[in-house]
């Protein structure tokens, strides 16, 4: 269950308000990697599908860090996190790449409308597909601090 005694809708809430923040940073690199790509032409007939596709792929790496590190206090192992954070991300861009050809590159919406609302609309699936799944409260739970500690411990050995 999501939402329990030990992890009420307020710990929700500003886990979703902190994953909307480090996500920014993801958006922001994403959408200028999406926009430099789109002014390459990949693709003849599908520029902006093919600018997402890659785009989304490379920003996912960088994502799967900062949601680890600043959204989840989950002490999930990176591997297994690293590994359930891109299977969820693949089907969200198989799925976000077939809405993003069809509406931007077939019927002809402008294509950073058509990023936006594909960002903000597959962007709330994937936290929680990602607190279920990849760093799901069965695991238990790891303050920043407990996190960055156990961090500086493997350096020093």
């Amino acid at each position: 269950m999501l939402v329990s005694e030990d992890y009420p809708w307020g710990k929700l809430l500003r886990e979703y308000a902190t994953y909307c923040a480090v996500g920014c940073i993801n958006v922001a690199i994403f959408a200028a990697l999406y926009y430099w790509l789109h002014g390459m032409d990949l693709s003849e007939r599908f520029p902006a599908a093919a600018a997402w596709a890659i785009a989304y792929f490379v920003s996912s790496w960088q994502a799967h860090f900062l949601h680890r590190w600043l959204t989840f206090e989950s002490p999930t192992g990176y591997t297994k996190s690293l590994t359930v954070m891109l299977t969820i991300y693949t089907v969200l861009w198989a799925i976000s790449t077939a809405s993003i050809a069809y509406f931007s590159d077939t019927l002809g919406y402008n294509h950073i409308y058509t990023w936006a609302a594909n960002t903000a609309a597959f962007g709330f699936f994937a936290f929680l597909a990602l607190r279920i799944f990849a760093f799901p409260l069965s695991d238990g739970r790891i303050s920043r601090k407990e996190r960055l500690e156990q961090y500086k411990e493997r350096r020093r050995s």
